[in-house]
């Protein structure tokens, strides 16, 4: 692309149209059924996860919404405008998960 113009409105595109993708995955994240853990038995994995602190998201807002849209599109239905929900600021700066350290010996190089 030699003018800048036209790749300045193509990156506006971008950013508008990602956007757009986000606000409909967190929308339709919203609407997912919230798991009740009192239905579950007492050594369930559910159970021990959200002791834990939880997974966090199954699948990103970016790619739900995609999936909504593509989804909305092939049925014939009105394509949704989506909705940004906020989430709850962590309790803590540190969000590291623990994992285990495991060193791989490198080769020495030839």
């Amino acid at each position: 692309m030699t003018s800048p113009a036209r790749a300045e409105r193509l990156w506006l595109v971008l950013a508008v149209a990602t956007l757009w993708v986000v606000s409909v995955g967190c929308e339709a994240e919203e609407a997912l059924p919230v798991p009740v853990l009192e239905a579950l038995p007492e050594g369930h994995v559910a159970r021990r996860w959200a002791r834990s602190g939880g997974m966090g998201r199954e699948m990103s807002c970016f790619r739900r919404g995609r999936l909504v849209l593509v989804a909305a599109l092939c049925r014939g239905q009105a394509v949704p405008l989506g909705r940004l929900v906020p989430e709850p600021w962590p309790k803590s700066l540190d969000t590291r998960m623990w994992r285990p350290r495991v060193r791989i010996p490198l080769s020495k190089a030839a």
